[in-house]
């Protein structure tokens, strides 16, 4: 369950690179994967609540801000980074998340960090470095952009893993993922009303609107699922260390249907990621 989820999530970047050959923009594509996602997330929540614990004043903030931050803030980030670089650059930038929870974690604890949290970090944007110089189809300049934009979704994504830890436990992990995509939707789409694109939605080529389909259900709601199915199994740590499968399968995937080149380079890369990860892992992981 936990290596599928991890494959079915690496499709996210190739899915969006796919889209982006048509004329959509990117508020305009994560309103389409949102809207397809979002019923069965609604179902789930529903069904996941028959016997949960009563939701708190604060559970609904923490659920309203975190939900804002990890699914509407990364999301959209990472689907405006995307117009710029590469599908494989994009998953292994975004990869660096667990080395920016380390820090995050450390500065909310008021711990020093440790020098295996040191090491796996530089092991981590070691990698990043190597990948960026090899990586990507648009050249220079051009490229960081998209940079700054997919580690910012990265850090966002930090933010929200580490302000969740104290009300996941409570909820349930499912309980709060599918109740936490509420808020997501909501600040998706009042952005899309904004954009006013709204007249273009029914005018979008035939493709996107699969696209958008393929991006909410396979790589969005599925991997979800499965990944929650797989933590419960196997525990946390070691769902995490199965999802390094996610840079390799977005590297293989974007080479076979985006023709993204391979090199040596990006390969020892994406090693160093996920060395500095592993690393990372096999740490005591302090509770904030």
């Amino acid at each position: 369950m936990a290596a599928l989820g991890a494959v079915l999530f690496s499709t996210k970047s190739v899915l969006i690179k796919l889209a982006y050959a048509y004329p959509v923009t990117p508020v305009t594509l994560l309103a389409l994967r949102m809207v397809c996602a979002a019923p069965f997330y609604l179902i789930a929540a529903k069904l996941a609540g028959r016997n949960g614990s009563t939701l708190r004043n604060r559970d609904l903030l923490q659920l309203f801000l975190f939900g804002l931050i990890g699914y509407y803030g990364a999301s959209f980030l990472d689907f405006a980074g995307l117009a710029y670089i590469s599908a494989s650059l994009e998953w292994l930038l975004l990869y660096t998340y667990p080395a920016i929870v380390l820090f995050i974690a450390a500065f909310a604890s008021g711990r020093p960090v440790s020098r295996r949290d040191l090491l796996a970090a530089a092991l981590t944007y070691a990698g990043v470095g190597c990948v960026f110089v090899n990586g990507g189809q648009s050249g220079g300049a051009s490229r960081w952009p998209g940079v700054i934009l997919v580690l910012a979704s990265a850090f966002a994504y930090a933010v929200y893993l580490v302000g969740s830890q104290r009300i996941i436990p409570r909820l349930g992990a499912l309980r709060y993922t599918s109740l936490a995509m509420l808020p997501a939707v909501g600040g998706t789409m009042l952005h899309f009303a904004f954009s006013g694109a709204f007249a273009d939605l029914a005018h979008l080529p035939a493709p996107v609107y699969a696209y958008g389909l393929a991006l909410g259900l396979f790589a969005t709601v599925l991997p979800t699922f499965m990944i929650s199915a797989g933590i419960a199994r196997i525990g946390a740590a070691k769902a995490a260390m199965i999802g390094a499968l996610g840079p390799v399968a977005t590297l293989l995937l974007a080479w076979i249907f985006l023709g993204e080149e391979i090199t040596a380079v990006q390969i020892a890369g994406t090693v160093l990621i996920i060395v500095g990860i592993h690393a990372a892992s096999r740490g005591d992981r302090p509770k904030v």
